[in-house]
């Protein structure tokens, strides 16, 4: 189930929810319990697609950051 992040209209208040993704009732808020909240959009988190390692320094390769510019 995905997690949707909320605002409240009423106290400003921020907070996030799981919900199923064909639910369309609208959460109450957990700070003042008012159903008057707005879904904010928020960025995906994307795991496990079979990219490139970007996790540490490379070994070879064309270059980059500190590569010495070209050669």
């Amino acid at each position: 189930m995905p997690i949707y992040e909320y605002q409240c209209r009423a106290c400003s208040c921020r907070f996030e929810e799981i919900r199923h993704a064909s639910s369309s009732e609208k959460p109450a808020c957990p700070s003042c319990a008012s159903k008057d909240v707005v879904r904010l959009m928020s960025a995906p988190n994307v795991q496990g697609l079979g990219g490139p390692d970007l996790s540490g320094p490379s070994s070879g390769g064309l270059g980059g950051c500190g590569s010495g510019g070209f050669s």
